[in-house]
């Protein structure tokens, strides 16, 4: 069983609301109603104050929302440095949502951790994946954000279009007050977002295919994030999760794989929302004792969660700059 204590880290959908139009995004895969959904300042207040005090660090990266869609998110913020001035933030964005003003109130926050920018090329290429987003935009609320201390990362996807320009989009990083740039391969490809020929590369599922074979054969089990790490995901809806993986399989049957969670989510479902619920209570109850349990002999369990994740992280990263 979970306890409260156990909980060192939290990934937060903030919002799930985006204005980006990426076409491989899991918002296109939906098969149950997932509308505009947020965790506002008051919702987030409802989260236990010994929780916040006791984590180590949360990230804001969520399966269908962008951070920045949430007006409450500076307010937030601060409210968790209040409580824990050593938490280290971390967040993902595709950065094109509100004012230079927003993001410089923001960036204090993330001085410890790193904001993650989505940038997939520059001014001519950017929106051919990235579409319904503002480069300029992008490039001025980077450069408010980091001129207030925020430390961004220029998250990269490469594709044919954009190869090209990796030399100048990392020089424009750099130039903008970006601490990292990095290169990572699209999820998948298709006839009009066609993968790099300048660059040898596995695809994501088709690494963790090689690596869940290797652990196939080793006879090992998947380790659960609440127990491996002592992370929770937490849903902009309010439903909490062992993990991302969970929410977005019942929003998107995603994978045959992972069926065992469908059913248990929606045996659970009211009783899994912290909006409404004790926080304590959900990590504590059935939904995820059974998860836990289910989890040691899934197959999908085991191809996300297994002992080669930090590998397979490392793997998907093409190129990767640090700044002083």
């Amino acid at each position: 069983m979970l306890n409260l204590t156990d909980i060192k880290a939290l990934n937060i959908e903030i919002s799930s609301k985006c204005i980006g139009k990426c076409p491989f995004c899991s918002r296109d895969q939906k098969v149950r109603p997932y509308g505009n959904h947020f965790i506002t300042f008051q919702d987030f207040r409802k989260l236990p104050r010994t929780l916040i005090r006791q984590l180590k660090w949360i990230t804001f990266a969520g399966n269908f929302g962008d951070l920045s869609t949430n007006r409450d998110m500076v307010k937030i913020a601060g409210y968790i440095k209040e409580l824990n001035q050593n938490v280290v933030l971390g967040g993902e964005t595709n950065g094109s949502v509100q004012d230079e003003k927003w993001w410089r109130e923001l960036g204090p926050f993330f001085k410890d951790g790193s904001m993650e920018f989505s940038v997939d090329g520059l001014v001519d290429t950017h929106a051919i994946h990235r579409i319904g987003t503002d480069y300029h935009k992008i490039i001025k609320n980077i450069k408010a954000f980091t001129s207030a201390g925020g430390v961004a990362h220029w998250k990269f996807i490469l594709f044919s279009h954009n190869e090209h320009q990796v030399d100048e989009a990392e020089q424009k990083a750099r130039q903008i007050g970006c601490k990292r740039f990095f290169v990572v391969p699209s999820r998948d490809y298709n006839e009009q977002l066609k993968k790099s020929t300048k660059f040898e590369f596995q695809i994501k599922r088709d690494i963790f295919q090689f690596y869940d074979e290797k652990t196939a054969s080793s006879k090992a089990v998947a380790v659960c994030k609440p127990f491996a790490n002592g992370s929770v995901y937490i849903a902009a809806d309010g439903a909490v999760h062992p993990c991302c993986y969970s929410h977005c399989m019942h929003i998107t049957e995603h994978n045959k794989l992972f069926d065992f969670i469908l059913p248990l989510i929606e045996k659970y479902h009211d009783e899994i929302n912290y909006k409404t619920r004790s926080f304590k209570d959900i990590i504590q109850g059935p939904y995820f004792r059974e998860v836990l349990e289910k989890s040691k002999t899934n197959t999908y369990c085991r191809m996300k969660c297994n002992q080669y994740r930090k590998t397979i992280k490392k793997q998907l990263i093409l190129i990767d700059r640090r700044f002083q």
